[in-house]
C-alpha cells in the first residue's frame, strides 16, 4: 500500500470542504417551512426571502435553490386530473322472483286433491288444490229452488192485482152514479120547496141522501187508491225477493268454482301447505307460487340512494362471476333505516332463486383535481402540494373537498398539474427534482373509477443525487 503524507495546509483545505458538504446537506434536509438556520418561514419560503431557495456562499458554485454541488432529487410523481372523485361501495344482495304470491282458499271445505307439488311449473288457471264439492253442490240446488219460488210468488202477486182492480173500479163508478142521482133529487126538492109544493122535511131528507152518496163515493175511491198502492208494494217486495234469490244462487255457484284453487299466474309452485283430507277455512293459505322472471334485491344507506336512480348500472357478483345489471326500482324514502332497491336481470340469468351475492356500485364523492393523499402536505392549518415546474419543486396551497380511500379531490391546482408523491424529507420549493425518464414518458390518463391518478415514477432512492 502506498502511503502519502499531507502537509498542514492540505489538511486545512480538506476540513473546509468537509464543513461545506455537511452544511449543504443540512440545508437540503430541512422541512419546507423552516430555513437552514431554524428560522420559521411559510411553506417553500427561505429565511432570506427567496422563493424556496437557500442562501449559498458567494464564489464558485454558489447559487440560490439547491445547495451548490448537488444534483437533482429523484421523486415519485403523479398527474392531477380535474373530474369526479368516486368511491366504490358494496352490499349483500339476493336473487328473488319478480313476483311471489301466497294463494289462500276463498271458501271453507275439505281438501280432496292436491294436483301440483312444490317445484312444479304451472300455467295461469291450472288447478293446484281441489276441495270437496258435495256440500257446495247442495247449496247451489237450494239456491236454485229459492229463486224459482220467488218467481212464482211474484207471478201470483201480479195476478191478484189484475183481479182486484176492476172490482174496485166498478164500486167507484156505482158510487159516483148514486151521488149524481142524489144530487138531482136534492135539486128537485129544493125547487119544489121554493114553489111551496113540498115540505122542508123532504128537502132535508134529499140532502141527507146526497151526503151519504158522497161519503160512499169517497170510501170507494180510497179503497181503489189503497189497493193500487198495495199492489205496487207487493210487486216490489216480490221483485226484491227474486233479486235476493238470484244473488244467493250466484254466490253459491262462485263458491263451487272457488273449490278449485288455481294458479293466479304462470310460474313455479314454491310450497304447498295442505294435504288431502285437511279442513281449510276461508282465507287459509294453501300454496305459494313464484314467477319465472328474477330480480336482485338489496338495500343501501339513505345517503347513497340519490346516486342510484333507475337505470344506473351496478355489478352483481356470485361465486366468482360478475354481471352488469341495472337498477329498476329506486325509492328514496328509507325503510327500517335503509333504502330497498331492485335491479332487473335478463331472462337468461343463470343464478338460482335465493342466491346471495354482492352488489357493487360507485358514488361521486366530490369534484375537483384528483390527487393521491400521499401528495398532500400540511403546515399548521394549511394544506399544500409540491408540483414540478421547469424541473423544480414548487408549493401550491390546496383545499380538500373530498376523500376516498387513497385519493382526494382538491381545489387550487389546475388540470394536468404534475405532483410530487410522498415528497422526500427536507424537500424545499425551488429544489431541482427529476422523474425517471422512462416513467415520465408514460401517457397520463384521467382518474380511474376509484378516483386514482397515475404515478409517473418510483424514486430509485429519495434524496439520492447523481
Amino acid at each position: 500500500m502506498i502511503r502519502t503524507r499531507t502537509s498542514g495546509p492540505g489538511l486545512a483545505v480538506l476540513a473546509a470542504l468537509t464543513i461545506a458538504v455537511i452544511t449543504g446537506c443540512a440545508v437540503r434536509g430541512s422541512p419546507p417551512h423552516a430555513s437552514a438556520n431554524g428560522a420559521a418561514t411559510s411553506p417553500g419560503v427561505s429565511a432570506s426571502g427567496g422563493a424556496g431557495g437557500t442562501q449559498g456562499r458567494s464564489g464558485a458554485g454558489g447559487s440560490q435553490g439547491a445547495p451548490a454541488g448537488f444534483g437533482s432529487i429523484a421523486v415519485l410523481a403523479a398527474i392531477a386530473r380535474v373530474g369526479p372523485l368516486t368511491a366504490g361501495n358494496s352490499t349483500a344482495a339476493t336473487v328473488a322472483p319478480i313476483m311471489t304470491s301466497t294463494v289462500a282458499s276463498q271458501v271453507a271445505g275439505v281438501v280432496a286433491t292436491v294436483s301440483h307439488l312444490a317445484g312444479d311449473w304451472v300455467r295461469k288457471g291450472d288447478p293446484v288444490v281441489l276441495l270437496d264439492t258435495s256440500q257446495l253442490k247442495l247449496a247451489v240446488d237450494n239456491a236454485q229452488a229459492s229463486l224459482a219460488s220467488a218467481k212464482i210468488a211474484y207471478a201470483v202477486a201480479q195476478d191478484s192485482t189484475s183481479q182486484d182492480d176492476p172490482k174496485l173500479t166498478l164500486q167507484v163508478q156505482s158510487a159516483q152514479s148514486a151521488v149524481d142521482s142524489a144530487q138531482k133529487n136534492y135539486d128537485s126538492q129544493k125547487a119544489l120547496l121554493d114553489l111551496g109544493g113540498t115540505p122542508a122535511s123532504s128537502v132535508d131528507q134529499a140532502l141527507s141522501q146526497l151526503q151519504q152518496a158522497q161519503a160512499n163515493l169517497k170510501a170507494a175511491q180510497t179503497a181503489l187508491e189503497q189497493n193500487k198502492k198495495s199492489d205496487v208494494w207487493t210487486l216490489q217486495q216480490s221483485r226484491l225477493a227474486i233479486d235476493q234469490a238470484q244473488v244467493q244462487l250466484e254466490t253459491v255457484e262462485l263458491n263451487l268454482q272457488n273449490a278449485s284453487i288455481s294458479a293466479p299466474f304462470g310460474g313455479q309452485i314454491a310450497a304447498v301447505t295442505v294435504n288431502p283430507g285437511m279442513y281449510v277455512s276461508q282465507n287459509t293459505p294453501v300454496f305459494t307460487i313464484v314467477t319465472e322472471g328474477k330480480e336482485i334485491t338489496f338495500s343501501i344507506p339513505p345517503a347513497d340512494a340519490p346516486n342510484l336512480p333507475v337505470g344506473t348500472s351496478v355489478g352483481f357478483s356470485y361465486q366468482g362471476s360478475t354481471w352488469a345489471v341495472k337498477v329498476s326500482q329506486a325509492p328514496v324514502a328509507p325503510l327500517n333505516g335503509v333504502v330497498p332497491m331492485v335491479a332487473a336481470v335478463p331472462s337468461s340469468f343463470p343464478v338460482p332463486y335465493g342466491a346471495v351475492g354482492t352488489v357493487t356500485y360507485s358514488l361521486t364523492v366530490a369534484h375537483g383535481a384528483v390527487v393521491p393523499i400521499a401528495a398532500l402536505q400540511t403546515a399548521e392549518d394549511q394544506t399544500y402540494v409540491f408540483t414540478i415546474q421547469n424541473g423544480k419543486a414548487a408549493v401550491s396551497n390546496v383545499t380538500i373537498v373530498g376523500q376516498s380511500g387513497t385519493m382526494a379531490a382538491v381545489s387550487g391546482i389546475p388540470d394536468g398539474s404534475q405532483l410530487i408523491v410522498s415528497p422526500p424529507p427536507g424537500l424545499l420549493a425551488g429544489s431541482a427534482v427529476q422523474v425517471n425518464a422512462a416513467a415520465a414518458a408514460a401517457p397520463s390518463s384521467a382518474p380511474s373509477a376509484g378516483g386514482g391518478a397515475p404515478l409517473l415514477a418510483a424514486a430509485p432512492g429519495a434524496g439520492a443525487s447523481k
